[in-house]
């Protein structure tokens, strides 16, 4: 089924909540990390079935 552009539908939004900066991790630490933001940091963990 194909949709018109202009039909009205939304298809995502977003949801960002506010950031507090409380700390920061060391430069090597937040280079390991990704980020120098603990609040930031959510590491990738497989979920195991």
């Amino acid at each position: 089924m194909m949709y018109e552009m202009n039909s009205g539908l939304k298809l995502a939004r977003a949801y960002v909540p506010s950031q507090v900066f409380t700390q920061r991790f060391s430069a090597m630490e937040g280079l390991s990390k990704g980020t120098i933001f603990p609040e930031l940091y959510m590491p990738y963990r497989p979920r195991r079935y």
